[in-house]
């Protein structure tokens, strides 16, 4: 009985053992054929892209060109097809001795051959690459790294579409010809950032900043919501060749649209809406002699025969300094602070996330105490520095009747297929509609009568304020670095732009930047971004 059960406990053993071997080989025969599958096929990478960048418009502003690359599968009919595209025939021989595919770029997607697929390639930057200092750039591993592209940086990289070609292979790892491959795409090619730039607008800005061969700043506003529909900087650089301009001594990577510079006259605009917001009459007049004698300091007018006698509009139409200086002193340092600030100067404008500008500085109450401190002030210069967005939003201001927007970069996101908008702050009362009304006809003075004439529009009208800021500084051969600019708003009635041009050393406001905010306006108006009554229109000789 024992050997029985001995025996009978063996054999069951022994069935087990089998049973467990026999799952065993039916687990591993499972893993082989996952193990074969996936070495049955190769994928080839053909390109991964970022997400859009567009303007207000749709348009985009990077993946605005394209190269065409070809996934080529070796065989003697994609080389007979292809082997005008190699540059050498021995790189035409290394490439088809093969059986691996393979990409390459040719200059057509009119290749009709099995074996071979032709992709149209976007190129992140074209040769006509628009706004480079606003949208930045990436490196080599596809990482934003300035502007746009670092601040939605993981959006972007996660909207963009990435395509692939999969490959039946042998056991050798070649390539089976004739299997068919199939194509994989993942994400959307057009989701993407929306900004409020005008692609046409900012384009033409850097266009006329090249042409006057200057290093400065365009910026071309909305009065009504501060959509920044320009702000161009010069000189430009090309986001493909970044290094190039790291040691240019013009510092192309600069963007000066958000820098701060020394201001000059057109400072005077807020020394005006400040008294006529406390009271004095528009018709108050004062003596100018050429000079104006503060605390035993001189102060020279820009003309220094003297203006005569004039009154609140002939100061703004031709930038009378003494007038200024008079006034400033009649209106009083905390009265003139205090508008400084309530217009926004001192105090950084944030664009997008971290894209902000410079503060740009105003004089203390105790500076201002002293008397040419303040003197200094009524005309804009001195301690005094603002950027060129700073200034566009006082321009606005006028021109929005008071009202001063907030600037604006961002219009939204764009995915599936969807727009979300963002969010956007209310203009800001800093002035009453009577004083931006009274502000805005001495405005069209200037262009009309006095020292802003060469910025008068071939058509619509305008109204400005020329300044030419004295920094202090000096150049190699002596001469006083002057920044010029010129303020405007456009078209002259019910406008709806704000323009402010910055030249870098331009020496003279009405000479430098005044023509250059006139071809602003008239690309405004050939663009069609701005309808004007038929009774501003100028014919220029």
């Amino acid at each position: 009985m024992g050997k029985r059960i001995v025996a009978l406990f063996g054999s069951m053993v022994f069935l087990f053992s089998l049973i467990l071997w026999r799952l065993s080989w039916i687990s591993r025969k499972e893993d082989f054929a996952q193990a074969a599958n996936q070495q049955s096929t190769y994928t080839l990478e053909v390109f991964d892209s970022r997400g859009m960048i567009y303007d207000c418009q749709g348009q985009p502003l990077v993946n605005d060109s394209y190269r065409y690359v070809a996934a080529v599968l070796p065989s003697n009919e994609s080389a007979a097809a292809l082997r005008s595209q190699f540059d050498s025939a021995q790189l035409w021989r290394e490439q088809m001795s093969g059986r691996v595919p393979f990409l390459m770029e040719v200059d057509t997607d009119a290749v009709q051959c099995e074996g071979v697929e032709v992709f149209r390639v976007p190129e992140r930057y074209s040769m006509d690459y628009t706004a480079p200092h606003l949208i930045g750039y990436v490196n080599a591993d596809g990482e934003g790294q300035t502007g746009i592209e670092r601040i939605f940086n993981d959006f972007l990289q996660q909207a963009g579409e990435s395509i692939g070609i999969r490959y039946q292979i042998d056991a050798v790892g070649r390539a089976l010809s004739g299997s068919g491959a199939e194509i994989l795409r993942q994400g959307n090619d057009s989701d993407g950032v929306v900004l409020t730039l005008h692609k046409g607008l900012q384009q033409a800005c850097e266009r006329i900043l090249s042409g006057a061969q200057v290093n400065g700043a365009i910026v071309v506003m909305d009065v009504q919501d501060g959509a920044l529909k320009a702000a161009a900087s010069a000189p430009g650089f090309d986001p493909r060749d970044v290094a190039s301009a790291i040691d240019d001594p013009d510092s192309p990577l600069v963007n000066r649209v958000l820098g701060a510079y020394a201001v000059g006259s057109t400072f005077k605009l807020l020394v005006a809406a400040t008294a006529l917001e406390q009271g004095v009459s528009a018709q108050q007049t004062y003596q100018c002699d050429g000079w104006i004698d503060v605390g035993g300091q001189v102060f020279k007018c820009n003309q220094l025969a003297g203006h005569g006698e004039l009154d609140l509009e002939q100061a703004i139409a031709h930038s009378c300094n003494c007038y200024f200086i008079q006034l400033a002193q009649q209106v009083g340092a905390q009265a003139l602070r205090e508008m400084a600030v309530r217009f926004g100067f001192s105090q950084a404008d944030l664009l997008a996330d971290t894209l902000q500008t410079a503060a740009g500085t105003l004089p203390s109450a105790e500076q201002l105490e002293r008397p040419a401190e303040l003197a200094n002030f009524g005309f804009g210069q001195g301690i005094l520095t603002a950027t060129p967005i700073q200034i566009c939003k006082m321009i606005a201001a006028i021109a929005n009747a008071g009202e001063l927007p907030v600037p604006r970069l961002i219009d939204g996101i764009y995915t599936q297929g969807a727009f979300a908008p963002e969010e956007q702050f209310s203009a800001n009362r800093v002035i009453s509609q009577q004083t931006a009304l009274l502000l805005q006809e001495f405005m069209k003075t200037t262009v009309d009568e006095g020292s802003g004439k060469l910025a008068r529009p071939s058509a619509g009208g305008a109204g400005g304020k020329t300044a030419s800021a004295q920094t202090g500084v000096f150049d190699e051969d002596g001469t006083e670095i002057v920044h010029a600019w010129f303020g405007g708003f456009y078209p002259a009635e019910d406008p709806q732009y704000a323009i402010v041009v910055f030249v870098e050393n331009g020496q003279s406001g009405n000479q430098a930047a005044a023509p250059l905010f006139a071809q602003v306006a008239d690309s405004i108006y050939g663009l069609g971004l701005a309808q004007v009554q038929e009774n501003t229109t100028i014919i220029v000789e």
